[in-house]
């Protein structure tokens, strides 16, 4: 709980880290409509692809600086000695951020989608899938982030990216089930069953990165 609220009023105070992501993610949103003009009758085309994508960047953006100014200061180090588990202070770092972040992002997409599709039901199965694949995507960068901490965020990105596209791919069918009425519900639970193995083994590997990093 020490570290929830310690992590939590570090990234409060750092406004850009939590502000900027959540601020792309609506500058996305707000451009498609400007950018589609011979879609204004059906707006719904190609929205939701627009919508994992911008989820994805804004995931992205938001582990650019994850581990650096630990790093740099000597506090990474010493959390590394004091505490007995690195890997929950990853995992409560990584929550966190998802709490700031993710939260209000997959609640934009609620709002989007709602504006775009004018479909309640619709908006409402959105919701969940915003917010479970917001998780598994700051996962997968915050394990990038740790790849090429010291070397340049572009090389995390470019190693992390080819394990987000099977989860694009799944947001993907899962927009097909919701419009045919199947099994929308097996998508969440595939989502899930990703997500659980996912917030065991990152931070395992991220502790054992960070320790290689240090050494």
């Amino acid at each position: 709980m020490d570290i929830f609220k310690l992590e939590f009023l570090k990234l409060r105070k750092k406004t850009r880290s939590w502000l900027g992501p959540i601020l792309v993610f609506w500058l996305i949103m707000i451009a498609y409509p400007l950018t589609v003009e011979y879609l204004q009758d059906n707006m719904v085309i190609g929205f939701f692809s627009v919508l994992w994508i911008a989820i994805l960047l804004s995931m992205m953006l938001a582990t650019e600086d994850f581990f650096i100014e630990d790093f740099n200061d000597g506090s990474l180090e010493q959390t590394i000695i004091k505490s007995n588990s690195f890997s929950v202070f990853i995992v409560t770092k990584t929550f966190t951020y998802w709490l700031l972040i993710g939260i209000p992002i997959s609640i934009l997409s609620f709002v989007f989608s709602l504006g775009t599709s004018e479909n309640m039901t619709l908006s409402f199965l959105i919701l969940p899938l915003s917010m479970i694949s917001s998780y598994i995507f700051l996962h997968l960068f915050v394990l990038g982030n740790a790849l090429s901490l010291n070397k340049g965020s572009v090389l995390g990105a470019l190693i992390t990216m080819p394990m987000a596209l099977p989860v694009l791919i799944v947001l993907g069918k899962s927009i097909t089930a919701i419009q045919v009425e199947i099994n929308y519900m097996g998508f969440i639970y595939l989502l899930l069953g990703c997500l659980s193995i996912i917030m065991v083994i990152v931070p395992q590997v991220v502790t054992y990165i960070i320790k290689a990093h240090l050494e």
